[in-house]
């Protein structure tokens, strides 16, 4: 059972075990085995070993990421602008 003690106690160890890491105090398989044992003595189960290396068997494949639709109504506006900006510099032009 999870208490409020024991959630803030396994909060501090979390937060200082990820200063240490970032000071460089261990490596990312050594970081990963002491932040599986807090969680571990936190939920009170027992997981199944890591590998040996620490790291998972297959990196994650990237998902590619579509191009984005073109957006025309800017380009569209500004065609416009300058057809009337023409325009009344034409009517301008013949009035004088």
């Amino acid at each position: 059972m999870t208490t409020g003690d024991l959630e803030s106690q396994s909060a501090e160890q979390m937060r200082e075990l990820a200063r240490q890491y970032c000071d460089g105090a261990f490596n990312k398989g050594e970081y990963r085995r002491r932040r599986r044992e807090i969680l571990q003595r936190h939920v009170h189960q027992d997981y199944a070993p890591a590998t040996a290396d620490g790291e998972d068997d297959e990196p994650p494949v990237p998902v590619p990421v579509p191009p984005a639709p073109r957006d025309w109504l800017p380009l569209l506006m500004v065609g416009v602008t300058v057809v009337v900006a023409a325009m009344m510099g034409y009517l301008i032009y013949t009035i004088s």
